[in-house]
Formats: C-alpha cells, structure tokens, sequence
C-alpha cells in the first residue's frame, strides 16, 4: 500500500464532499488504494454509473485544498462547484439578494501588467472585464487594485447598489479599510478613488489557487490580457 503522508486531512474533506453530493444522489468513492502524498483520487457516479473523477488535493504549508474535476456532465459540474465552495464558506449570494458578485485578480507577465473582473448575479454572469496598464513598475499589485477600481466604476455605470469583492491579495481590503496605509502613487490613487464610491461592498477573501472556479475566471483573464498584450508589443 503507498504512504500518504496527509491521508487523514484528504479523507476528512472527502468524507465531507461525500456527504454533501449523496444528497444530491451523487456517490463517491475512494478506498486505501486511491490516497496518494498529497492527493485523493475520488470516483463519482449517478445511479450506479461512473460519470467521472475529482482530484483532490492538500497543501500542508498553506492547510489548503484544491479540487480537480474531470466530468462532462455540465450539471454535475456546475452542482460539484456549489458544494465545495459551500464546504469551504465560499456561497454566493443568490439573485433574488440584488446584491451582485466580482471575482478580480492581477497578472504579470513578462513585462506586462494585466488585471480580470468576472461579476455575477447569482449564478449568471453579468460582465467580464479585463485589460492592461501602460506602467509596470508596481507589476501584479496594480493590477490587483485596478481590478477593484474597474469593477466599480461599471458598478456606478450600471447603477449597482451593492457588490460583494471576491479577492485573493489582502492589500485589496487592508487598503480600502485602513489597515494598511497607502504608501506609493498606486495604493494612494486606490484609496482615494474608493472614498468616492457609491456602492456599498463587503469584502471577501479567497485563497488563490484553491478549486474555485470563479476566481480562476478572473485569474485567466488578467493572464489573457497580459498575454495578448505581450504578443502585440512583440509584433514586428
């Protein structure tokens, strides 16, 4: 039998996911065999046919868990996403609430500095936005904070009354409530833009890197912008 060195911590989670899907009427299962260091191979199926795998992963560092899902079942997916965001405190707000979500995150590479919005009502996307910024001598962070800035001003465009800011860099919230105190031209332009702001946000923040599909949206499109941008300058 292979050691799995955090074999307690995955069959904790998976256990449960496992309960959590059988209300559903989607089984898992795993035995000793499907532990790995580090990872849980996790087989799902509905009504007794296997309909794909999850990848469930643990990062003792950080005490974090990532999941991968292997299944072309559209529903199932999407139902898979629900409970394991539930499971880690990460729900969204349902649209009969009115009050809308932004997952934002800033990129990057090579030279170029990108920024991704992806904003929800519910569960239906309302706007995806992203873009670049010409300076890149403070790199992801302004991306970071451009995100935020953008995600507001369609806010007040489209007369949004409150937003719920889904981040994976504290200086996001630290900034905007004062715990951390604006030290360069970018973090002082970021405050100060926010004290102007009509729509009331509640912050959260979301570990980078851990399974939640919306934020990776937002993740993808600061790396495409930066990308793209990367490629045009590159042009001949």
């Amino acid at each position: 039998m292979t050691l799995c060195m955090c074999k307690r911590e995955l069959q904790i989670k998976a256990l449960e996911l496992q309960k959590e899907l059988k209300k559903s009427n989607i089984d898992i299962s795993f035995d000793n065999n499907s532990f790995r260091d580090y990872l849980v191979k996790i087989s799902i199926s509905e009504k007794g046919v296997l309909i794909g795998q999850l990848l469930l992963y643990y990062k003792p560092t950080k005490k974090t868990y990532l999941l991968k899902k292997q299944i072309k079942n559209s529903e199932i997916d999407s139902l898979i996403d629900s409970i394991w965001n539930k499971l880690n405190g990460l729900e969204t707000y349902s649209a009969e609430s009115g009050i809308y979500e932004a997952f934002v995150d800033g990129s990057y590479i090579s030279g170029v500095t990108g920024y991704g919005i992806v904003i929800y009502l519910g569960d239906e996307i309302k706007a995806k936005l992203s873009g670049t910024i010409p300076n890149t001598q403070f790199r992801q962070f302004e991306g970071e904070l451009k995100s935020v800035i953008e995600t507001l001003k369609w806010c007040s465009s489209n007369n949004v009354k409150k937003i719920r800011i889904n981040y994976d860099y504290h200086g996001i919230e630290k900034f905007a409530t004062g715990q951390w105190k604006a030290g360069n031209a970018v973090s002082t332009e970021y405050t100060n833009f926010l004290h102007n702001v009509q729509t009331e946000i509640e912050w959260r923040h979301i570990k980078s890197h851990t399974g939640n599909i919306k934020n990776d949206k937002a993740d993808f499109l600061a790396k495409q912008a930066a990308i793209k941008q990367q490629q045009h300058t590159e042009r001949p």
